[in-house]
């Protein structure tokens, strides 16, 4: 399985790996400049340091504005399409991704609940089957650069065809479309296969071989069509009544 971030998906990264673990970042060729920087030069070299220090390869931000706000710059980012806030002391010392308002309430975070698995080393969801137009979404995503990806995608794209009058197939190859439902059901990786939003996997199924892949993609899918089409779903009835959720 091969780590790629979408561009978007970056936003993600940096806030939790800083924020949360309550980290600011100094530049050091800003401090030796000290108070004199203007805010084009600290917005400069922000930019600068996040490219080449907290991004993956490929993936790039910009700044969008900069303006002085309660004694610091506060900095709008653009990663793909969407947009963030992040601060720079006026000195151009130490880089903030994200501020806490002491005026707010925190959130309480509930524990995450461990989702049991089924078929396939697909992990099972507790959300309702997610549907257009009255079918159940299949959602693939991947990119031609992963090898993996190569080796699934043909595999998923012909077991999508035999559901084509039951199932609507989002086929994301190299493609940033469905980035909320990727991001909500994959830590990043690609492979990733999201089945009615209720069956998903991030990986391919390389180590059980196509043909018991196809299968265990069928029955999934089978489930979720309540076995329709039936001449399809009745060849894999002993997967389907070993499927979880």
């Amino acid at each position: 399985m091969i780590k790629k971030s979408f561009k978007n998906l970056i936003i993600v990264l940096v806030i939790v790996t800083t924020v949360l673990g309550g980290t600011v970042f100094l530049f050091p060729d800003l401090v030796q400049r000290g108070k004199g920087s203007s805010k084009e030069e600290v917005a400069e070299k922000a930019v600068e340091y996040i490219n080449e220090n907290l991004l993956q390869e490929g993936v790039t931000i910009s700044v969008v504005d900069v303006v002085e706000e309660s004694g610091v710059y506060k900095m709008t980012f653009k990663i793909g399409e969407e947009e963030f806030p992040s601060y720079v002391t006026l000195d151009g010392k130490l880089l903030f991704p994200q501020v806490i308002d002491l005026e707010m309430k925190p959130i309480v975070q509930e524990e995450p609940q461990e989702e049991e698995a089924t078929i396939g080393n697909f992990l099972v969801s507790a959300d309702e089957t997610c549907k257009e137009n009255e079918k159940p979404l299949v959602y693939f995503f991947g990119s031609e650069g992963c090898s993996h990806c190569q080796w699934q995608h043909p595999v998923i794209k012909e077991v999508a065809e035999d559901f084509k009058d039951y199932i609507s197939f989002h086929d994301n190859m190299d493609s940033e479309a469905d980035f909320e439902t990727f991001q909500k059901y994959s830590t990043g990786g690609i492979p990733t296969l999201v089945l009615g939003c209720k069956y998903y996997r991030e990986g391919s199924g390389e180590g059980s071989g196509k043909e018991e892949e196809k299968k265990t993609l069928t029955a999934l899918i089978c489930k979720l069509t309540e076995n329709q089409p039936t001449d399809i779903c009745d060849a894999v009835l002993d997967l389907i009544n070993q499927i979880g959720g």
